[in-house]
């Protein structure tokens, strides 16, 4: 399977790309060509021809150029930049130009829960989020991650006072305080307590910090992968097919990465799980270029019409007992185990069960780069968990949902909490 070609990039009107603040003269100028001119006439031409800029500046890749345009069209009408991006997706996704899709995507949610930090030209002018509940296990996951970001250099040197910030809030929970406070109430408490640097926990808490660039490769399936798929179509059974060494090496070690630096686990999903999803930031050039290679391998899975199955991921804390069977929404799922086989301390466990058609429950071991694809009506869950304890050794996962139902654009509710145990 050939790499996409990227075509020529055609001559685009210049946006200003480098605010110094949110009042910066860069930003200032950006933010006065976007905004609507005093006539109807002039303000629907120029908004028109800034929109068509920012499009093609979102199809050639220029991602912080275009984030100019839409965030002062977000701060005049949050609602009209917001569906225009939506219809544009779909638009895309409509036409099979899925990469295309997603970066609008990619844009809709940055819009919604940029940071200081993402994109690099949001600045300080963040965009109110609704108050997030805080449980002990989510803030020790978030300073465990930013600290291994900073000491790999992505974050500044602000980065270990917030980090402490994090730990302190975990503490308190622990020691006994509900586990369920607004985090602005949170930090008011703790500057009335101490004296600790807790001002910018609110800037992170629940918003993207750091969004790894990871581009597309040559090949995110190899060989092998694309018959075992193309096999299983063809050949009669319980319909769950195991698949080893699914992912080529190289898109194994970006993906692998991705999860590991980008900072979109928004979602508790119980007993210390963290749940990334494609609408709030699970979404990278690689995972669309994935999806779309079994798309064109598997002709005969369910599909909804022009769009792609639904896409999350889950982080597992270093140990749990094995979960429930139960079945899932869709027609059949897909799940990657990505953490290397290192990291997991117990090999006879980590892996999942499966109760097939005939009744009986199959056992799948863990694997690093292992897939199952199995019918998601079957019941199914995840065995008892014993990883090791740090930041690169929890048991990460990636599921595929396909399911016929119409493409849904990313929603503006942020996405739903539980917690931790």
């Amino acid at each position: 399977m050939s790499a996409p070609i990227i075509p020529t990039i055609p001559t685009i009107p210049t946006i200003p790309t480098t605010p110094t603040g949110p009042t910066g003269p860069a930003f200032t100028t950006a933010a006065t060509a976007c905004r609507p001119a005093t006539a109807a006439s002039s303000s629907t031409a120029t908004t028109s021809t800034n929109a068509a800029a920012a499009a093609a500046l979102i199809a050639h890749q220029r991602f912080d150029e275009a984030f100019v345009f839409w965030h002062a069209r977000y701060a005049d009408d949050p609602p009209t930049a917001l569906a225009a991006l939506a219809a544009l997706a779909r638009r895309a996704a409509r036409d099979r130009r899925h990469q295309l899709a997603a970066s609008y995507d990619a844009m809709h949610c940055a819009l919604r829960r940029g940071s200081p930090w993402y994109p690099a030209t949001l600045g300080a002018r963040l965009l109110s989020l609704p108050q997030a509940p805080v449980s002990s296990g989510r803030l020790r996951h978030d300073a465990a991650q930013l600290d291994y970001l900073h000491q790999l250099g992505v974050l500044g040197d602000e980065f270990p006072s917030i980090i402490a910030g994090l730990r302190l809030l975990a503490h308190r929970l622990e020691a006994g305080q509900p586990c369920h406070r607004e985090l602005a109430s949170m930090v008011a408490q703790s500057h009335a307590g101490d004296s600790s640097p807790l001002d910018q926990l609110d800037d992170v808490y629940d918003r993207i910090v750091h969004l790894r660039p990871t581009p597309c490769v040559a090949q995110a399936l190899p060989a092998h992968t694309a018959r075992a798929l193309q096999a299983a179509q063809q050949a009669p059974g319980h319909g769950i097919v195991v698949i080893d060494d699914f992912l080529s090496a190289e898109a194994l070690d970006e993906l692998l990465r991705f999860c590991l630096q980008s900072t979109v686990w928004l979602c508790e999903l119980g007993h210390g799980r963290l749940g990334a999803s494609y609408e709030h930031g699970f979404n990278c050039p690689l995972l669309v270029q994935l999806l779309v290679e079994l798309r064109e391998l598997l002709p005969g899975m369910p599909q909804h019409g022009h769009a792609l199955p639904h896409l999350d991921a889950c982080k597992h804390p270093p140990r749990l007992p094995g979960e429930a069977l139960q079945a899932d929404q869709g027609d059949v799922k897909l799940q990657l185990w990505l953490t290397p086989d290192a990291a997991n301390l117990d090999p006879a466990t980590g892996g999942m069960f499966i109760r097939a058609p005939d009744g009986n429950t199959r056992y799948i071991a863990y694997r690093q780069n292992r897939a199952v694809l199995f019918p998601a009506r079957l019941l199914h869950g995840a065995a008892a968990r014993h990883f090791r304890d740090d930041h690169q050794g929890r048991r990460l996962d990636v599921n595929l949902r396909y399911r016929s139902t119409r493409y849904s654009t990313p929603s503006a509710r942020r996405p739903a909490m539980a917690s931790s145990s």
